[in-house]
């Protein structure tokens, strides 16, 4: 199950939600990818789940897709994660993946602020309070009712 923090600004009552972990329909990287019905060296693929595809961007889907179609990955790691702009000093929502393949390959995303492109670092969800708010700049936010847990 995943968890849901719901983020609101006491000066602007701006909010935000964020996803944090994976749902029980993240049991397969594959799910999370768009599906094209072939895969690139020509084998049919078993199902085509276009469910997941605003999670991960058009360059680093492709990666993550050749990754799984040419290679032996034995590790993988999928999860929506909290991070934190140390320059901005704001919150984002992340959908992180990591994969290790072949011999001690590894791909990882990176995340960069969207404002400012400062490589975003992982924010804890304890911390909330210490960030500002995006809409009006303000060392404003409290955690605010949330869905408690998501599929």
């Amino acid at each position: 199950m995943g968890s849901d923090v719901c983020v609101e600004c006491t000066n602007c009552d701006a909010g935000e939600s964020y996803l944090l972990g994976v749902g029980m329909n993240y049991f397969d990287t594959y799910e999370l990818l768009p599906r094209l019905p072939y895969y690139p060296n020509g084998r049919v693929r078993q199902s085509y789940s276009p469910r997941y595809v605003a999670y991960i961007q058009y360059g680093a889907r492709k990666k993550v897709m050749d990754i799984l179609d040419y290679h032996h990955v034995h590790s993988q790691d999928v999860a929506h994660r909290l991070y934190a702009c140390p320059k901005c000093n704001t919150l984002h929502g992340r959908f992180y993946v990591r994969l290790e393949y072949d011999d001690c390959a590894v791909y990882e995303l990176n995340f960069r602020c969207g404002k400012c492109r400062t490589p975003l670092v992982e924010a804890s969800e304890d911390a909330i309070e210490s960030y500002a708010c995006k809409k009006c700049g303000k060392q404003s936010l409290v955690r605010g009712a949330g869905m408690p847990l998501w599929d």
